[in-house]
């Protein structure tokens, strides 16, 4: 088997990983055992899980996953959101020393809320949807997700009438959970740091040309609060650049950008070919639909909602 996964990974950067997700709340034992076991005989690098709860169902919580005798071994699980985990899963998570994954900007704009998850950061990393909607980047979760922590812990004071005596969460924390954090959630103490036997993933900014860097005492303050990805000088992997100057390297990417453009467009007009859904009665998970209040931002009877391209 080992054989197997050296032939199929090559000398690629990638490595083997599942993604699976009904472990649980009434899953197909036989088949989520047979995923377990799979996992173990590939050693794969990760197992992931989209893991929600509350409202949305797709529970997949630690314990549940815990019953196929996968979080106490060598392999690494993360628990993709967990926005609803609960204080003993969260316990479980820190007993086994596995990770959730923090999406700041997906979990935002689906609505999946956040009500336990900043009690659960020491055991957590930040990590990037989909660029199918999202940004591609992980300094704009870093930044959002920060903003969003202290607007929660501000508030318990500010609900009291009292104004806040300091800053709940630091740039540096911030910091952690978009580097090192997620280095530790696969188990790679080789990753998110700078030192003689680390892995030489690297990023160098443009400070001395950044206005918005230009400065800073505080390099990482400079990074998380005020840089911008177009500040980004270089970027290495593997101490090779895939990006130099401000350019990415790979002389493939005008052929690889042009067969994206035309996938992009296929996709997009089946996409505008599909009605919109209508959400009525009950989710999936048995929960009743509820419509939020819309935005207006314009006087008059217009919304400026605008239009919608899909």
């Amino acid at each position: 088997m080992a054989e197997n996964k050296k032939t199929l990974l090559g000398n690629s950067p990638a490595e083997l990983g599942i993604a699976y997700d009904y472990w649980g709340s009434n899953p197909d034992v036989n088949e989520a055992q047979t995923v377990a076991d799979l996992a173990k005989e590939f050693n794969v690098s990760v197992v992931t899980t989209h893991s929600l709860a509350g409202p949305w169902g797709f529970s997949n919580l630690a314990s549940q996953v815990q019953q196929f005798d996968l979080l106490g071994g060598s392999i690494p699980v993360v628990f993709s959101h967990s926005s609803f985990i609960t204080a003993d899963d969260l316990q479980l998570l820190r007993s086994t020393n596995q990770y959730i994954s923090i999406t700041a900007e997906s979990e935002m704009q689906y609505g999946h809320g956040h009500p336990h998850s900043y009690y659960a950061q020491d055991q957590a990393a930040l990590g990037i949807d989909t660029h199918f909607t999202y940004s591609s980047d992980i300094l704009t979760q870093a930044r959002m997700w920060l903003q969003s922590a202290r607007h929660y812990f501000y508030n318990q004071v500010l609900e009291n009438w009292n104004v806040p005596t300091y800053n709940p969460m630091s740039v540096n924390q911030a910091f952690l959970l978009a580097t090192r954090s997620g280095g530790l959630a696969l188990r790679r103490p080789d990753l998110g740091v700078i030192k003689v036997g680390a892995k030489a993933d690297l990023v160098v900014w443009d400070a001395e040309n950044s206005p918005s860097m230009l400065g800073w005492e505080d390099p990482v303050a400079a990074i998380i609060l005020h840089a911008n990805i177009g500040d980004i000088l270089h970027v290495l992997i593997d101490g090779k650049f895939v990006k130099k100057d401000k350019k990415l390297v790979n002389g493939e990417y005008p052929k690889i950008r042009k067969n994206f453009l035309e996938a992009a467009k296929k996709i997009q007009k089946i996409w505008k070919e599909i009605p919109y859904p209508t959400y009525e009665g009950t989710f999936a998970s048995g929960y009743s639909y509820g419509k939020p209040q819309a935005v207006d931002v314009q006087r008059g009877p217009d919304t400026g909602y605008g239009t919608q391209f899909l």
